[in-house]
């Protein structure tokens, strides 16, 4: 395969791609799953009572980078920093639920120490 074919396959790619991505950011409203499964996440720890007593500060923060999520989503259709800001989502959700468990563990064993005692 020589320089030259390889060149054409790639500007045949590159040309598919904007295409892709030409005919995507026209449709007004193009469903992102990645933001689907960021909301997902979110609903998850927000339906949690724990989190949501235990861990508010963590659950806003993953709130406040869905919506920052959405809104690039909704101005740029930029899907690198939506994916970037999908995952930091996801990830700060994950953090309110560890946070409200570790703390519920630490209720739990303040309130067995009187009982050792």
């Amino acid at each position: 395969m020589g320089w030259k074919t390889i060149l054409q396959e790639w500007q045949a790619r590159a040309a598919a791609l904007t295409l892709l991505v030409f005919f995507s950011a026209g449709c007004a409203a193009v469903h992102n799953p990645a933001l689907e499964r960021a909301r997902g996440a979110y609903e998850r720890a927000r339906r949690d009572p724990g989190v949501v007593g235990r861990a508010p500060v963590a659950l806003e923060q993953t709130r406040l980078t869905l919506e920052k999520a959405e809104r690039v989503w909704a101005k740029e259709k930029d899907v690198i920093e939506v994916e970037h800001l999908v995952y930091l989502t996801e990830k700060r959700a994950e953090i309110a639920r560890a946070t409200a468990k570790r703390r519920i563990a630490a209720d739990e064993i303040q309130q067995l120490k009187p009982q050792r005692d």
